[in-house]
């Protein structure tokens, strides 16, 4: 196959997903989630191969690649310009709820560094750090405001809105983590109940 022969720098979009052109959405979706799994940037067993600069720039590229590669108009355009007859006039954004599928186990582990997986204002903070993920882009994707996931992260009983509204950010900001919303919801409420929070 050229593509293993070619330098991982040299490869296109397809190549570094391990895809042909004629690849589904779902194709693309499992070859992006495992690369991404094996290039992550905690990942011991790249760096025995790699540097940890490599490993970072192999990941972002994988990241690249699958949001050029997931867009029809953009994987239109791309196929254009790698056959010399056009040119990429813009690369899609990334969208959290379009682009993460729910997270396994395994990946919920990791971003934890191995701790049990219970749904504090911590811990969702250490799967948004995991997945690359500004506090702003994931608000705007939301339509919450920054100021209230601020406050779900940190915690902060007198910033957190009232429980009716706070269950729906909850559930909304799991939704685009690929978390479970119930258990999230659920789990978090818990913990700031014990921490004193009462609002009505």
């Amino acid at each position: 196959m050229d593509a293993e022969l070619k330098p991982w720098r040299e490869q296109n979009y397809y190549e570094i997903l391990e895809v042909g052109t004629k690849a589904t959405e779902e194709e693309i979706r499992v070859a992006y989630d495992k690369l991404k799994a094996i290039y992550s940037p905690s990942s011991s067993g790249m760096m025995i191969l790699l540097t940890p600069e490599e490993v970072k720039e192999i990941h972002d590229k994988v990241e690249v690649a699958y949001r050029v590669l997931r867009d029809p108009r953009s994987q239109r355009e791309y196929d254009l310009m790698i056959r010399g007859e056009g040119e990429m006039t813009a690369f899609p954004a990334p969208s959290p709820i379009v682009a993460r599928q729910v997270l396994s186990p395994q990946q919920i582990e990791e971003a934890l560094g191995g701790g049990e997986a219970y749904w504090s204002g911590q811990s969702l903070g250490k799967v948004r750090r995991y997945l690359s993920l500004e506090i702003d882009e994931v608000a705007v994707e939301i339509k919450v405001s920054k100021h209230n996931l601020q406050a779900i992260e940190e915690e902060d009983i007198n910033a957190l809105p009232a429980p009716v509204y706070l269950k729906g950010f909850l559930r909304g900001y799991a939704r685009a983590l690929g978390l479970d919303q119930k258990q999230v919801t659920d789990e978090y409420l818990a913990g700031i109940m014990g921490k004193g929070y009462k609002r009505e």
